[in-house]
């Protein structure tokens, strides 16, 4: 019989891509037999290849196969306008195609990791949900990932058994992923007084890790259509970015800020010279411009003094914001070690091997 390990949350970016590749490596390092599955692959968007990128990376790092993507992500879905391109006949080809692929992949396993939608609300409008995944692979247990540094936690967490228990299926155990240090007591308090009493395991705390679950600037370059005016610099292009900040004050106003913080990303319009000097003083990782305005060729000099890019933003301040709010840093390559060794550390493997 296989062992399933079908993760879910009821927030979106719960950081499943990442417990995938550490259950992944995990499981491979045991020498276990298991397989990796997304049922339904999100494209970047409508327009491009339909392959998703989380799939495409854990592909090309850490699950080696012979099955062809289209076993491991059956089904692709863009994130905006699903509404309208699934319909009901659409939905039954979709849930017999994941049926299909998941058959063949589980043959000769003995656990399989199961990727599941950004959240358990994903897809629910058109019967793909995770729960309706599950059901139609006769799957009825599923761990719940939470990602609430706040006592909201333990409300998500009983709002999503009891609809768990509506539709039948139950949770498997609770994954706390991505949580702030100041907050891991916290919930130990409330496992003690609040979940145990469910029998439901806590299978694990998580630590958020600044090093894992920040961006490099070159995800952010690419998030926003930016371009690097600054070539000696490119190899900043791999700075972590902790936090962002954007200049739209005096430059003495946005040093109080600056010295409060670590690795920021600081955005600012192009034409702000006297705020970007004083950005390169600070502990920033890179300087954002925005509205295609190219800076003075002081500011440049400095930023190459130091190796900080400098990344041109074609949209203006309050467009680039709202692009980087839908940013999802993702785990690189030289980063697998890392994943492994927290994978290990915080999760109870007693209770899953």
């Amino acid at each position: 019989m296989v062992e399933i390990f079908y993760l879910s949350s009821l927030e979106e970016n719960a950081g499943k891509s990442f417990l995938s590749i550490g259950f992944i490596q995990k499981l491979e390092k045991e020498r276990k037999k298991y397989a990796y599955f997304k049922p339904i692959g999100i494209p970047k968007s409508a327009f491009t290849n339909k392959a998703d990128p989380d799939v495409g990376f854990i592909l090309n790092t850490v699950y080696k196969t012979d099955h062809p993507y289209d076993f491991i992500s059956p089904v692709s879905i863009p994130d905006a306008y699903y509404v309208d391109l699934v319909d009901t006949g659409k939905k039954e080809e979709f849930l017999n195609k994941i049926k299909k692929a998941y058959e063949k992949i589980t043959k000769d396993v003995d656990y399989i990791v199961i990727e599941g939608n950004p959240s358990i609300r994903k897809f629910i409008r058109v019967g793909l949900d995770d729960v309706s995944i599950a059901e139609t692979l006769g799957i009825n247990e599923l761990i719940y990932v939470s990602t609430e540094s706040t006592d909201r936690c333990i409300d998500n967490f009983f709002f999503a058994k009891n609809y768990y228990e509506f539709r039948n299926v139950s949770i498997k155990g609770i994954l706390f992923n991505k949580i702030d240090y100041e907050y891991i007591a916290r919930i130990k308090e409330l496992t003690k007084d609040h979940i145990n009493r469910y029998n439901i395991p806590v299978l694990g705390i998580i630590e958020k890790s600044l090093e894992l679950f920040s961006p490099r600037v070159s995800e952010i370059k690419e998030q926003i259509g930016g371009e690097l005016i600054n070539e000696q610099s490119s190899s900043g292009l791999n700075n972590l970015v902790e936090t962002f900040l954007i200049g739209a004050m005096n430059s003495q106003a946005a040093l109080k800020y600056l010295r409060q913080v670590h690795r920021a990303a600081f955005i600012t319009g192009g034409d702000r010279t006297d705020l970007a000097m004083a950005a390169l003083d600070q502990n920033v990782s890179t300087l954002i411009l925005t509205g295609f305005i190219q800076p003075d060729m002081g500011v440049i000099t400095a930023a190459n003094e130091k190796g900080i890019p400098i990344i041109l933003s074609p949209s203006d301040t309050y467009t680039t914001i709202r692009n980087l709010e839908r940013l999802k840093p993702g785990i690189q390559e030289d980063e697998m070690e890392k994943v492994l060794q927290l994978i290990e550390k915080e999760i109870n493997w007693d209770l899953l091997l």
